[in-house]
């Protein structure tokens, strides 16, 4: 009986070891996942500011060359449209790092660089559509960077969802330009005064028109239209 009781007592320590070990490996492996991970987002963020930096210079450099050089209208607005579509994609990569990352003050750097940018465009937008005659539409989206309200969040989503949908469906006819408007920016925050604007998220269409309420496509299609149709008018 003893021999046996021993016996026991062995697999019980060797399994109670067992388990130790491969629960600190676990828990090692987790550990260094994670550095891994979070080290990657880290990277990922840096040459998200990079590319912010050189977008923003770009940008600068970019409405000086149609004039200087003489570019023709149908490529300056290819190159702004193409420009603005590659902004976009840029930033969303970056909201994806939102949620999960340790450093939000950066993340919140780059935002405000690219928030930056996006109101240079939408300046020379206006400017070239002015230039070439254009007919195409400027939609801005204002919404509220970083909330943490299930409305507000479920609001902005629907917002984004009917935006995206009507860009897909006229995409060489609106140029889209999403802006935080809550980073506290005074280039923004001077936009945000001159239409009235103290509740996000709100659009502006073709510096006409404050869309303040989700609507479905069919209206906000009519909206974007009927306000380009006036700019026209107004010309």
């Amino acid at each position: 009986m003893v021999g046996v009781n021993g016996r026991n007592e062995g697999r019980s320590k060797s399994a109670f070891w067992q388990a130790l070990l491969l629960s600190i490996f676990v828990f090692l492996l987790g550990l260094m996942l994670g550095f891994f991970l979070e080290n990657s987002r880290a990277n990922s963020v840096e040459i998200n500011a990079l590319n912010s930096e050189i977008n923003l210079l770009d940008e600068q450099l970019r409405n000086d060359i149609f004039k200087s050089f003489d570019i023709g209208c149908s490529e300056s607005i290819q190159s702004t449209f193409e420009f603005a579509d590659k902004i976009f994609w840029e930033a969303q990569k970056l909201s994806g790092y939102d949620d999960a990352s340790k450093f939000p003050d950066s993340l919140e750097i780059v935002h405000k660089r690219y928030d930056l940018l996006r109101m240079i465009l939408w300046q020379d937008s206006i400017e070239l559509r002015e230039r070439c005659s254009g007919e195409f539409h400027i939609v801005v989206y204002f919404f509220e960077y970083g909330s943490d309200d299930i409305n507000k969040k479920s609001l902005q989503l629907s917002f984004s969802r009917l935006l995206l949908d009507l860009k897909n469906k006229y995409p060489g006819d609106i140029l889209l330009i999403p802006i935080a408007g809550n980073l506290e920016l005074e280039s923004v925050d001077l936009v945000l005064d001159k239409y009235d604007i103290e509740k996000l998220p709100a659009v502006v269409v073709d510096e006409e028109v404050v869309v303040r309420e989700l609507v479905n496509i069919k209206e906000f299609e009519n909206i974007v239209f009927s306000a380009i149709n006036n700019l026209n008018s107004d010309r």
